[in-house]
């Protein structure tokens, strides 16, 4: 038993130590150019130890996009019980919260994939983590029959405002804490675009 999982252990800090190579990689080099060798190289191992780990740089890609996406899942649905409540003007939603989080916790894995050197369908799939949640939220409290647009609009809108939202944010450093960005986005999806500008009571000609 112990030696499994000691096996275990060497294993899974192998595969980490292959993925933080190829991140260092991809945030120097673009990704067509980079080669199996070279992540061996970086992570100081032989080819063979990488091909017993994956089938080739595609497959290590998507291994490490899954997992990271499955973490963000999986985090959003350990707070099922608090997602599924509409958060009050004071309190970021706690979507916007553990995805903010989330970022600022693998930072360097979001900011090769979305500033430095995306690749294939990243941004897509991250649209889709966050309309999947918010769906389940609309869903699951009955507001999909009173929705005052349609609803892939609305979800749409939600998803690509947010991750056009955390691409700026990457992009400067992430200057406000991740508990600002979700209160600022929670008050945004409250107020409105034009209640937030100051325009409520404002007649219109």
């Amino acid at each position: 038993m112990n030696e499994s999982r000691s096996i275990d252990r060497r294993i899974h800090r192998t595969r980490v130590m292959i993925s933080e190579a190829f991140l260092t990689i991809m945030a120097k080099q673009n990704y067509p150019d980079i080669s199996v060798v070279d992540i061996a190289e970086q992570a100081n191992i032989n080819r063979s130890t990488f091909y017993a780990h994956f089938i080739d740089k595609e497959d290590l890609l998507d291994t490490i996009v899954n997992e990271k996406f499955q973490l963000l899942d999986d985090v959003l649905k350990e707070r099922g019980a608090a997602i599924d409540v509409l958060p009050s003007f004071a309190e970021p939603d706690p979507i916007f919260e553990v995805l903010f989080e989330h970022i600022f916790e693998h930072d360097e894995f979001y900011r090769v994939m979305l500033l430095i050197n995306p690749v294939g369908n990243f941004s897509t799939r991250l649209n889709e983590v966050i309309k999947a949640h918010f769906f389940q939220r609309i869903t699951r409290i009955g507001l999909n029959q009173k929705v005052q647009v349609p609803l892939d609009i609305l979800l749409d809108h939600l998803s690509f405002s947010t991750t056009g939202i955390i691409h700026k944010w990457l992009e400067n450093n992430k200057i406000y804490s991740p508990h600002h960005m979700a209160l600022q986005l929670t008050r945004l999806a409250r107020l409105g675009a034009y209640t937030a500008m100051g325009a409520q009571g404002q007649e219109t000609h």
